[in-house]
């Protein structure tokens, strides 16, 4: 899958998380409902809305996506801790939602897929943040990414 592919999967896979993170842990989850439900109608109707807001999706990145997704909520509580361990001066609550959505994604994929390169991650993080949040965020997704990858990833890599 090219890079922009890839990152329209991102794209949908931090929809689905804000999505379940605003719910308070009960959204729909997109993935499932996808996967399990037959009523043509409301498939038709989902479908449209995903080719309206990122054109036609391909299978693969709906996978990837779907992936990231579960990566991302099975692991929040670690990811979370990352976060938080990695603030300096500051408190996980006066992030911004979608901030915070970010990071935590970036970090799942960081750590837990292994066929992307974690500076891949830290990049895509940066210019997701460019579309989806304040001017500033992208700033402030890159040096936590950063600190997140030259603190705990090499070391416990054992890259560096």
């Amino acid at each position: 899958m090219d890079k922009e592919k890839k990152r329209i999967a991102r794209y949908l896979c931090l929809q689905a998380i804000y999505a379940y993170e605003i719910s308070g842990n009960q959204a729909l989850n997109i993935f499932k409902t996808l996967k399990n439900n037959n009523d043509p109608i409301l498939m038709k109707h989902f479908n449209q809305d995903l080719v309206d807001l990122f054109g036609d999706l391909t299978d693969e990145q709906f996978l990837y996506s779907k992936k990231l997704y579960d990566i991302s909520i099975i692991n929040k509580e670690n990811i979370d801790t990352i976060i938080k361990d990695n603030l300096n001066n500051w408190d996980i609550s006066r992030l911004s939602t979608i901030d915070k959505l970010i990071l935590r994604m970036s970090i799942s994929e960081m750590f837990f897929i292994d066929d992307i390169p974690p500076k891949v991650s830290i990049t895509e993080g940066v210019e997701i943040a460019k579309v989806f949040s304040t001017n500033d965020s992208s700033s402030f997704v890159n040096g936590i990414l950063d600190v997140v990858y030259n603190e705990l990833y090499l070391k416990q890599t054992n890259k560096s």
